[in-house]
């Protein structure tokens, strides 16, 4: 199979693991692309996209037979990174099936930083899955790569999850709002798997920082400002109030509360130290891309909450 567009010759068939917008991401990168593309769901979607052959499978018992079936060149996993155990058996189940090459579900936060790791459980799950393909690539037995692409910055604002309201022009950002952390698009984590691929000799083995761009809060009020010509209501707050209220809320029986307020502190908590390795190491050159532009993020977050409800990654143009 010929591939004009400069993806790694070597890798033709690719395997998608997770419903969800990383997923999503890479599904859509890679579609244009003439790889083959099989996507493998846990449950039967609504509706099925075109294009890509779709499998229903868990992600325990009936991998490893999906995985003779299909001998994927590579399988990309974006569901359930906050479970070693999971992740684990997706990678045991490869490495049986003879898959040659893996990538984790990572696209997120620094997993390899300690202070994250201390801060969030799921990061320190994430490490242990690095630490075990870099034992199984030690032992010949499959290549891997990881990639951190920073918090989703358009995912994060259009669920609120980062604290900033398009409805009612308002933030609420912690610390002193200058704090820089590392930031992407949706789209971008797919942009980002697809320069893996096409760089896969130059890459793998590797653990990679690949942040669209590093921003602040500050930064992203005024873009917001600026593009939507109205003043936000700034409300400030330390960051260790942001870690007790999600410790409360992790207390009361609300994980998915808390775990976002978590994610939030770790963008404003400078003693993490959580941008440096983005800043350090960072592999957009090596992986020919182009930084992204806080502007065309913050134009496509008011397009997605304009035109499609605030569903990001609309791939409008």
């Amino acid at each position: 199979m010929a591939h004009g567009n400069g993806v790694h010759k070597v890798i033709k068939r690719v395997l998608i693991l997770g419903d969800n917008y990383a997923g999503s991401s890479i599904i859509k990168a890679l579609s244009q692309t003439d790889l083959e593309i099989h996507v493998a769901h846990q449950y039967a979607p609504a509706s099925l996209t075109d294009g890509f052959t779709h499998h229903i499978s868990d992600i325990t018992t009936s991998l490893t037979s999906l995985f003779q079936q299909l001998h994927p060149d590579l399988i990309i996993s974006t569901a359930s990174g906050g479970s070693f155990s999971t992740q684990q058996n997706i990678i045991d189940s490869a490495i049986e099936a003879q898959v040659p090459r893996f990538v984790p579900a990572e696209f997120s936060h620094d997993s390899l930083n300690k202070n994250i790791q201390g801060r969030l459980p799921p990061s320190r799950e994430r490490a242990r899955t690095i630490e075990y393909l870099q034992q199984q690539a030690k032992a010949g037995r499959i290549e891997w790569v990881g990639v951190a692409t920073g918090t989703t910055l358009d995912h994060g604002i259009l669920s609120g999850n980062l604290g900033f309201d398009l409805k009612w022009q308002s933030a609420t950002l912690h610390g002193q709002g200058h704090e820089r952390f590392a930031a992407s698009s949706s789209a971008w984590i797919g942009r980002a798997m697809l320069a893996i691929i096409e760089h896969w000799e130059d890459v793998k083995n590797q653990y990679l920082y690949a942040s669209g761009l590093p921003t602040s809060g500050n930064e992203v009020v005024s873009a917001l400002e600026k593009e939507t010509g109205k003043t936000f209501t700034v409300g400030r707050a330390d960051v260790e109030e942001c870690i007790h209220e999600a410790e409360r809320r992790l207390q009361q029986g609300f994980p998915d509360a808390g775990m976002f307020l978590m994610e939030r502190s770790v963008l404003y908590d400078e003693s993490l130290d959580a941008v440096r390795a983005f800043e350090e190491a960072d592999a957009k050159e090596k992986l020919g891309l182009e930084a992204e532009s806080l502007h065309d993020i913050v134009h496509g977050v008011l397009h997605d909450e304009r035109e499609h409800g605030g569903k990001p990654g609309c791939g409008c143009d």
